[in-house]
Protein backbone atom coordinates (compact mmCIF):
# COMPACT_ATOMS: atom_id res chain seq x y z
CA UNK A 1 0.00 0.00 0.00
CA UNK A 2 1.49 3.33 -1.08
CA UNK A 3 1.74 6.42 1.12
CA UNK A 4 -0.72 8.22 -1.21
CA UNK A 5 -3.33 5.55 -0.47
CA UNK A 6 -2.81 5.82 3.31
CA UNK A 7 -2.78 9.65 3.19
CA UNK A 8 -5.99 9.70 1.17
CA UNK A 9 -7.80 7.70 3.85
CA UNK A 10 -5.85 9.35 6.67
CA UNK A 11 -4.58 5.98 7.96
CA UNK A 12 -1.30 5.02 9.64
CA UNK A 13 -1.23 1.60 7.91
CA UNK A 14 -3.36 -0.77 5.87
CA UNK A 15 -6.04 -2.04 8.29
CA UNK A 16 -6.71 -5.24 6.36
CA UNK A 17 -3.34 -6.87 5.95
CA UNK A 18 -3.64 -10.65 5.85
CA UNK A 19 -0.60 -11.50 8.03
CA UNK A 20 -1.54 -12.71 11.53
CA UNK A 21 -0.69 -9.71 13.71
CA UNK A 22 -1.52 -9.81 17.46
CA UNK A 23 -1.93 -6.00 17.38
CA UNK A 24 -5.05 -6.57 15.25
CA UNK A 25 -6.36 -9.48 17.34
CA UNK A 26 -10.14 -9.15 17.41
CA UNK A 27 -11.44 -10.50 20.74
CA UNK A 28 -14.65 -12.22 19.65
CA UNK A 29 -16.36 -14.30 22.37
CA UNK A 30 -15.24 -17.48 20.64
CA UNK A 31 -11.59 -16.38 20.28
CA UNK A 32 -11.49 -15.30 23.93
CA UNK A 33 -13.07 -18.58 25.07
CA UNK A 34 -10.39 -20.53 23.24
CA UNK A 35 -7.60 -18.42 24.75
CA UNK A 36 -9.09 -18.98 28.22
CA UNK A 37 -9.32 -22.73 27.56
CA UNK A 38 -5.69 -22.82 26.40
CA UNK A 39 -4.53 -20.98 29.51
CA UNK A 40 -6.64 -23.23 31.74
CA UNK A 41 -5.28 -26.39 30.09
CA UNK A 42 -1.69 -25.32 30.75
CA UNK A 43 -2.30 -23.95 34.26
CA UNK A 44 -4.11 -27.13 35.32
CA UNK A 45 -1.67 -29.46 33.48
CA UNK A 46 -4.49 -31.04 31.51
CA UNK A 47 -2.23 -32.83 29.04
CA UNK A 48 -3.76 -32.86 25.55
CA UNK A 49 -5.57 -29.88 24.00
CA UNK A 50 -7.01 -29.85 20.46
CA UNK A 51 -8.14 -26.72 18.60
CA UNK A 52 -9.64 -26.96 15.14
CA UNK A 53 -10.99 -24.36 12.74
CA UNK A 54 -11.38 -23.62 9.05
CA UNK A 55 -8.40 -21.94 7.32
CA UNK A 56 -8.38 -18.19 7.93
CA UNK A 57 -10.44 -18.19 11.14
CA UNK A 58 -7.54 -16.89 13.27
CA UNK A 59 -5.88 -19.98 14.75
CA UNK A 60 -2.35 -18.66 14.23
CA UNK A 61 -2.93 -15.24 15.76
CA UNK A 62 -4.63 -16.85 18.79
CA UNK A 63 -1.57 -19.08 19.20
CA UNK A 64 0.76 -16.07 18.98
CA UNK A 65 -1.10 -14.34 21.82
CA UNK A 66 -1.07 -17.51 23.91
CA UNK A 67 2.68 -18.01 23.33
CA UNK A 68 3.39 -14.38 24.24
CA UNK A 69 1.58 -14.85 27.56
CA UNK A 70 3.52 -18.02 28.44
CA UNK A 71 6.90 -17.12 26.94
CA UNK A 72 8.54 -16.40 30.32
CA UNK A 73 6.68 -19.01 32.35
CA UNK A 74 7.13 -22.04 30.10
CA UNK A 75 9.48 -23.81 27.73
CA UNK A 76 7.67 -23.96 24.39
CA UNK A 77 8.43 -26.06 21.33
CA UNK A 78 6.50 -24.78 18.32
CA UNK A 79 6.44 -27.24 15.43
CA UNK A 80 5.29 -25.59 12.18
CA UNK A 81 6.28 -28.33 9.70
CA UNK A 82 4.54 -31.40 11.05
CA UNK A 83 5.18 -33.83 8.16
CA UNK A 84 7.88 -35.49 10.25
CA UNK A 85 8.61 -39.09 11.19
CA UNK A 86 8.48 -39.88 14.95
CA UNK A 87 12.28 -39.61 15.28
CA UNK A 88 12.47 -36.37 13.28
CA UNK A 89 9.63 -34.95 15.34
CA UNK A 90 11.33 -35.81 18.63
CA UNK A 91 14.62 -34.25 17.48
CA UNK A 92 12.74 -31.11 16.28
CA UNK A 93 11.06 -30.77 19.69
CA UNK A 94 14.33 -31.18 21.61
CA UNK A 95 16.11 -28.69 19.34
CA UNK A 96 13.32 -26.15 19.70
CA UNK A 97 13.58 -26.47 23.49
CA UNK A 98 17.37 -25.89 23.20
CA UNK A 99 18.12 -29.28 24.72
CA UNK A 100 21.71 -30.22 23.90
CA UNK A 101 21.86 -33.53 22.04
CA UNK A 102 24.99 -35.62 22.51
CA UNK A 103 25.33 -36.49 18.79
CA UNK A 104 22.79 -39.26 19.19
CA UNK A 105 19.65 -40.20 17.35
CA UNK A 106 19.21 -43.24 19.58
CA UNK A 107 15.52 -43.05 20.45
CA UNK A 108 15.89 -44.33 24.02
CA UNK A 109 18.62 -41.83 24.77
CA UNK A 110 16.60 -38.98 23.26
CA UNK A 111 13.60 -39.94 25.42
CA UNK A 112 15.75 -40.18 28.54
CA UNK A 113 17.25 -36.73 27.86
CA UNK A 114 13.75 -35.34 27.36
CA UNK A 115 12.38 -36.96 30.52
CA UNK A 116 15.26 -35.51 32.59
CA UNK A 117 14.50 -32.08 31.12
CA UNK A 118 10.78 -32.42 31.97
CA UNK A 119 11.42 -33.49 35.55
CA UNK A 120 13.91 -30.68 36.10
CA UNK A 121 11.39 -28.09 34.87
CA UNK A 122 8.54 -29.65 36.81
CA UNK A 123 10.57 -29.23 40.01
CA UNK A 124 11.15 -25.55 39.24
CA UNK A 125 7.44 -25.05 38.43
CA UNK A 126 7.98 -24.26 34.75
CA UNK A 127 5.57 -25.74 32.22
CA UNK A 128 6.82 -27.54 29.12
CA UNK A 129 4.52 -27.17 26.10
CA UNK A 130 4.64 -28.72 22.63
CA UNK A 131 2.51 -26.86 20.10
CA UNK A 132 1.92 -28.37 16.67
CA UNK A 133 0.40 -26.03 14.07
CA UNK A 134 -1.31 -27.55 11.00
CA UNK A 135 -1.44 -30.77 13.03
CA UNK A 136 -3.77 -32.40 10.49
CA UNK A 137 -0.57 -33.04 8.47
CA UNK A 138 1.08 -35.19 11.16
CA UNK A 139 1.58 -38.81 10.06
CA UNK A 140 -0.34 -41.36 12.18
CA UNK A 141 2.84 -42.81 13.67
CA UNK A 142 3.99 -39.32 14.75
CA UNK A 143 0.62 -38.68 16.39
CA UNK A 144 1.08 -41.98 18.17
CA UNK A 145 4.56 -40.80 19.24
CA UNK A 146 2.91 -37.77 20.84
CA UNK A 147 0.66 -40.09 22.82
CA UNK A 148 3.74 -41.95 24.06
CA UNK A 149 5.42 -38.67 24.99
CA UNK A 150 2.34 -37.75 27.01
CA UNK A 151 3.04 -40.86 29.12
CA UNK A 152 6.03 -39.02 30.56
CA UNK A 153 4.50 -38.15 33.91
CA UNK A 154 5.10 -38.59 37.62
CA UNK A 155 2.63 -40.20 40.04
CA UNK A 156 1.25 -36.75 40.76
CA UNK A 157 1.15 -34.82 37.49
CA UNK A 158 1.62 -34.62 33.78
CA UNK A 159 5.04 -33.27 32.87
CA UNK A 160 4.10 -32.18 29.37
CA UNK A 161 1.29 -30.15 27.80
CA UNK A 162 0.56 -30.90 24.15
CA UNK A 163 -1.47 -28.52 21.99
CA UNK A 164 -2.59 -29.65 18.53
CA UNK A 165 -3.95 -26.94 16.24
CA UNK A 166 -5.34 -27.79 12.83
CA UNK A 167 -8.08 -27.79 10.25
CA UNK A 168 -11.36 -29.69 10.74
CA UNK A 169 -9.90 -32.90 9.24
CA UNK A 170 -7.74 -33.21 12.39
CA UNK A 171 -10.95 -33.79 14.35
CA UNK A 172 -11.99 -36.50 11.88
CA UNK A 173 -8.58 -38.19 12.00
CA UNK A 174 -8.64 -38.40 15.78
CA UNK A 175 -11.89 -40.36 15.54
CA UNK A 176 -10.26 -43.06 13.40
CA UNK A 177 -9.78 -46.51 14.93
CA UNK A 178 -5.96 -46.45 14.90
CA UNK A 179 -5.81 -43.15 16.83
CA UNK A 180 -8.43 -44.17 19.38
CA UNK A 181 -5.96 -44.27 22.28
CA UNK A 182 -4.69 -40.78 21.48
CA UNK A 183 -8.24 -39.47 21.14
CA UNK A 184 -9.02 -40.76 24.64
CA UNK A 185 -6.18 -38.62 25.99
CA UNK A 186 -7.62 -35.34 24.71
CA UNK A 187 -9.08 -33.49 27.69
CA UNK A 188 -10.11 -30.21 26.03
CA UNK A 189 -11.40 -29.73 22.47
CA UNK A 190 -12.29 -26.37 20.99
CA UNK A 191 -13.49 -25.16 17.59
CA UNK A 192 -12.73 -21.70 16.24
CA UNK A 193 -15.87 -20.53 14.45
CA UNK A 194 -16.22 -17.84 11.77
CA UNK A 195 -17.51 -14.45 12.94
CA UNK A 196 -21.25 -13.74 13.08
CA UNK A 197 -22.72 -10.96 10.96
CA UNK A 198 -22.67 -8.47 13.86
CA UNK A 199 -19.10 -9.47 14.72
CA UNK A 200 -18.05 -8.99 11.09
CA UNK A 201 -19.43 -5.43 11.10
CA UNK A 202 -17.68 -4.77 14.41
CA UNK A 203 -14.46 -6.43 13.17
CA UNK A 204 -14.27 -4.05 10.18
CA UNK A 205 -14.68 -1.00 12.47
CA UNK A 206 -12.18 -2.47 14.96
CA UNK A 207 -9.48 -2.94 12.29
CA UNK A 208 -10.04 0.58 10.96
CA UNK A 209 -9.69 2.17 14.40
CA UNK A 210 -6.52 0.12 15.08
CA UNK A 211 -5.00 1.45 11.84
CA UNK A 212 -5.63 5.07 12.81
CA UNK A 213 -9.42 5.37 12.23
CA UNK A 214 -8.95 7.57 9.17
CA UNK A 215 -11.83 9.00 7.17
CA UNK A 216 -13.32 5.72 5.92
CA UNK A 217 -16.98 4.87 6.42
CA UNK A 218 -18.71 1.73 5.18
CA UNK A 219 -22.36 1.76 4.21
CA UNK A 220 -24.31 -1.17 5.70
CA UNK A 221 -24.98 -2.74 2.29
CA UNK A 222 -21.21 -2.90 1.69
CA UNK A 223 -20.61 -4.61 5.04
CA UNK A 224 -23.46 -7.06 4.41
CA UNK A 225 -21.95 -8.07 1.08
CA UNK A 226 -18.52 -8.54 2.70
CA UNK A 227 -20.08 -10.77 5.35
CA UNK A 228 -22.15 -12.81 2.89
CA UNK A 229 -19.14 -13.41 0.64
CA UNK A 230 -16.56 -14.08 3.37
CA UNK A 231 -18.99 -16.09 5.53
CA UNK A 232 -17.33 -14.42 8.53
CA UNK A 233 -13.84 -15.85 7.94
CA UNK A 234 -11.42 -13.07 9.03
CA UNK A 235 -8.78 -13.78 6.35
CA UNK A 236 -11.42 -13.43 3.61
CA UNK A 237 -12.89 -10.31 5.24
CA UNK A 238 -9.38 -8.80 5.09
CA UNK A 239 -8.80 -9.81 1.47
CA UNK A 240 -12.12 -8.39 0.28
CA UNK A 241 -11.92 -5.23 2.42
CA UNK A 242 -8.37 -4.47 1.32
CA UNK A 243 -9.32 -4.72 -2.37
CA UNK A 244 -12.50 -2.73 -1.66
CA UNK A 245 -10.48 0.17 -0.24
CA UNK A 246 -8.34 0.10 -3.38
CA UNK A 247 -11.46 0.37 -5.55
CA UNK A 248 -12.74 3.32 -3.49
CA UNK A 249 -9.32 5.01 -3.56
CA UNK A 250 -9.19 4.82 -7.36
CA UNK A 251 -12.58 6.59 -7.43
CA UNK A 252 -11.45 9.14 -4.84
CA UNK A 253 -14.25 8.09 -2.47
CA UNK A 254 -13.77 7.48 1.27
CA UNK A 255 -17.36 6.31 1.77
CA UNK A 256 -17.32 2.60 0.93
CA UNK A 257 -20.32 1.50 -1.12
CA UNK A 258 -21.67 -1.84 -2.22
CA UNK A 259 -20.31 -1.33 -5.75
CA UNK A 260 -16.76 -1.03 -4.40
CA UNK A 261 -17.16 -4.39 -2.70
CA UNK A 262 -18.66 -5.92 -5.87
CA UNK A 263 -15.65 -4.69 -7.82
CA UNK A 264 -13.29 -6.19 -5.23
CA UNK A 265 -15.05 -9.58 -5.25
CA UNK A 266 -15.05 -9.70 -9.05
CA UNK A 267 -11.35 -8.85 -9.10
CA UNK A 268 -10.45 -11.47 -6.48
CA UNK A 269 -12.54 -14.15 -8.19
CA UNK A 270 -10.91 -13.49 -11.56
CA UNK A 271 -7.44 -13.64 -10.03
CA UNK A 272 -7.90 -16.83 -8.04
Amino acid sequence: MGTDFLEFFNLAENPFRVTPDPFYYYPSNNHNEILSSLNYAVEQKEGFFVETGEPGTGKTVTLKIFIEKWRDKAEIALIMTPRLSPEEFLVAVLEDLNIKLQNTTNKNELLKTFRDFLIEHSLSGKRVIIIVDEAQNLPDETLEELRLLSNLETEKEKLLQIILVGQPELKKRLLSENLRQLNQRVTIRTTLMPLTRDETFDYINFRLSKAGKGTITFEDKAKKLIYNTSKGIPRLINLISSRTLMAAYVEGDSHIKKRHVMYAIKHLTNNS
